[in-house]
């Protein structure tokens, strides 16, 4: 009995310890690896998990955090920023659709999905930059922020298609 719970608590340890080494290789070649290791390191969910799941948990992040910077965008859409809002939330729309056909892709398994898969992400990622083109070094600081973690989401995300 004390062998088999010993067994239990090694395979348990090495499943741990291989979470974190995914977390670490992946964060390391994000854009932003201090902020990619606490959004994935502090998700349970992320702990025990290989490449195809660790990119469905990231994908929701990416809609959620997406969905945030949007209704940012919407609030601050009044004034001499309405027009460059107004793009922002068409690109933040356009990555979350493209985010939403990330999710269905990862259902399938075959070679030409993960390649729409990678050229989906590559699209978010620049959607999400659009806004910070438009605003220049002028983005309002919340819009500035949430930004900033949709782009470090979406590189984590072409981190991970990448390893697919």
């Amino acid at each position: 009995m004390g062998s088999v719970f010993s067994g239990f608590i090694l395979l348990l340890l090495l499943n741990i310890s291989q979470a974190h080494n995914l977390i670490e290789d992946v964060c390391s070649k994000s854009e932003n690896p201090p902020l990619c290791n606490r959004i994935l390191s502090s998700d349970p969910q992320c702990s025990e998990v290989r490449i195809p799941k660790l990119c469905e948990i990231i994908v929701k992040k990416a809609i959620f955090s997406t969905q945030i910077a949007l209704q940012i965008t919407k609030s601050l859409s009044i004034g001499v920023n309405k027009q460059k809002c107004d793009v922002c939330g068409k690109s933040y729309s356009n990555a979350i659709n493209n985010l939403n056909d990330c999710q269905r892709l990862l259902n399938t398994n075959d070679r030409g999905s993960i390649s729409t898969l990678r050229s989906r992400l590559s699209t978010v990622k620049t959607d999400v930059t659009t806004c910070d083109n438009q605003f220049g070094g002028s983005q309002p600081p919340m819009l500035k922020a949430a930004n900033h973690r949709c782009q470090v989401v979406a590189s984590v995300l072409c981190v991970i298609a990448n390893r697919m």
